[in-house]
């Protein structure tokens, strides 16, 4: 966790994991009581509780006729590859075939991450949202949903099946991969988390610079409009956000708004 503050504003910024083992113990004392003591939760997207509300978008934007079969979009030497991940995953390949290929490559990578034990509904974002609203605490999103699959919609098809291979590639360590990014986050070790976080990302800059770079320099934007106003203000987003030379908290400091890290 990190602190910016001056007379009569609190900002925490406090890295999560979206999926995590039901296992993972995360919620210390002083994560607790930071986010009890904050007057509203800021979060990437307000999940709505209706979980059709999402579906909606999610097919509105990424399920299309007339698409080519999910195996003719990738090299004819990762084909075998990509149907051993949709028969790891469960999924029919039917299903599959009528998704645009950056929503394939999202579902696979989502669906290989559950198998192995993680789930979103454990992730850091949704227990902190579930506690939020059983207090009466307002829930702030700084994106909508429609929004942040938007960053995925408007890339090229190149760029979206570069996406789509890397997520093939990454399938073998899938799962020592998420363990890893959990076991740097619950050690607080932003070097390794900046390390493991976004693979599948960084070999799309395209990709790496709308859903990590960008989205960063708004949001420090954002939380120095906030500043400007009285308030506690307990901030949630992917700990990748908040590690690396790219972090909230780098573009904080490029705007002249120290950063102290909670220990």
């Amino acid at each position: 966790m990190w602190r910016v503050h001056d007379a009569d504003t609190e900002v925490i910024l406090f890295g999560t994991i979206h999926e995590l083992p039901p296992s993972a113990q995360w919620q210390s004392p002083r994560i607790i009581d930071a986010f009890d003591a904050a007057d509203s939760l800021v979060v990437e997207v307000d999940i709505p509780e209706d979980p059709f509300a999402v579906a909606r978008v999610v097919e509105a934007m990424g399920i299309a006729s007339g698409l080519p079969p999910l195996a003719e979009r990738v090299p004819k030497d990762k084909r075998a590859a990509l149907m051993k991940a949709v028969d790891e995953a469960k999924l029919p390949i039917a299903a599959l075939d009528r998704m645009r290929t950056w929503l394939a490559a999202i579902t696979l990578s989502d669906r290989l991450i559950d198998g192995a034990g993680f789930d979103a509904e454990n992730g850091a974002d949704t227990l902190l949202m579930r506690r939020a609203r059983e207090a009466g605490k307002p829930i702030v999103g700084l994106e909508t949903i429609a929004q942040q699959l938007g960053y995925f919609d408007t890339l090229t098809e190149a760029e979206q099946r570069t996406l789509l291979i890397a997520t093939i590639d990454d399938m073998g360590s899938a799962r020592s991969d998420a363990e890893k990014l959990v076991a740097a986050w619950l050690a607080g070790d932003t070097d390794a988390i900046a390390a493991s976080a976004d693979k599948e990302l960084r070999t799309t800059p395209e990709l790496l610079a709308r859903l990590v770079q960008q989205r960063n320099v708004r949001w420090a934007a954002w939380i120095e409009g906030v500043m400007k106003r009285p308030g506690k203000v307990f901030v949630a987003v992917g700990a990748g956000h908040l590690a690396g030379p790219d972090s909230v908290q780098a573009m904080l400091a490029a705007r002249g708004i120290k950063v102290e890290p909670i220990p």
